[in-house]
């Protein structure tokens, strides 16, 4: 249901916008705009930005295409439950890397030479902002690997192309906000840099989390599945409880959590199987 996929997956490229390891892409954007000079306008600086997100679009669009396109090839035994089971595993090892367990980087003699690649197409004509933006897309895309791969997990499970290609742009255009934004405004729109960032990462390990025990759900007995909702929500909540980086906000949805945690398993103790 596209009407439903693209709001979700441009919502998820907002939520990663606002990682640190997007913003790098901030300040190479806003150098690129400088190198144009003191006569450059908010309008011309909106359409270098747009080039720029186009060229990172078209990065993420060609992997849901291909993703689509390896899923096509695929019978019915993706629903199999072991390529069920194997790809809920690799969601949640995914997952581990936005908790900080581990990092995925590019190898640096790689990220040398596609910055100094990046440089070479830092001024004025469209094409080389273009090219500036896919290249940029390939120097952050490690570090937005994991949840990446678990929507080309999901996206090849469709086996649709055209659901991988929109799904994709999608995603990428949320990424592009922040980066339309410096060309509108010259950065006066942004939101600053805070401690706020570091809680983005966790949020979309748990929803990774998430996505791999609702991939299982018909696969594990109810009361597992029971189980590691509740376990998911009290140890979400409890931690935005306990966390002295957030405000009320953050506390106020770590209660909700708990609360929903603990509806799940007062229903599992109750004898309750349907989550």
């Amino acid at each position: 249901r596209l009407l439903l996929i693209l709001p979700l997956f441009f919502l998820l490229g907002l939520g990663l916008s606002l990682t640190p390891c997007v913003l790098p892409m901030v300040p190479i954007l806003s150098f690129i705009i400088v190198g144009e000079g003191t006569r450059t306008s908010r309008q011309r600086g909106f359409v270098l930005s747009l080039a720029y997100s186009l060229g990172m679009a078209m990065v993420y669009t060609a992997l849901g295409v291909a993703a689509g396109l390896i899923g096509e090839g695929l019978s019915a035994s993706l629903q199999s439950p072991v390529v069920l089971g194997s790809f809920a595993a690799i969601i949640a090892l995914l997952s581990l890397s936005m908790f900080g367990v581990y990092q995925l980087q590019v190898p640096a003699a790689v990220q040398l030479i596609l910055t100094r690649l990046s440089e070479r197409q830092r001024a004025g004509k469209l094409v080389g902002v273009f090219v500036m933006g896919a290249v940029s897309a390939l120097i952050v895309g490690p570090c937005v690997a994991a949840p990446l791969a678990g929507a080309l997990v999901y996206i090849s499970q469709t086996r649709d192309v055209l659901i991988g290609g929109s799904a994709l742009f999608a995603m990428a255009v949320g990424m592009s906000v922040p980066l339309l934004l410096v060309g509108l405004s010259a950065g006066t729109l942004l939101p600053r840099a805070g401690s706020w960032m570091d809680a983005v990462k966790p949020f979309f390990g748990v929803l990774m989390l998430a996505l791999a025990l609702w991939m299982i759900a018909s696969l594990i007995p109810a009361v597992v599945l029971m189980l590691g909702w509740g376990v998911l929500g009290l140890g979400y909540g409890a931690f935005l409880i306990a966390s002295k980086k957030w405000g009320v906000p953050a506390k106020a949805l770590g209660l909700v959590l708990v609360l929903l945690g603990l509806l799940q398993l007062g229903g599992l103790a109750s004898g309750g199987r349907d989550a």
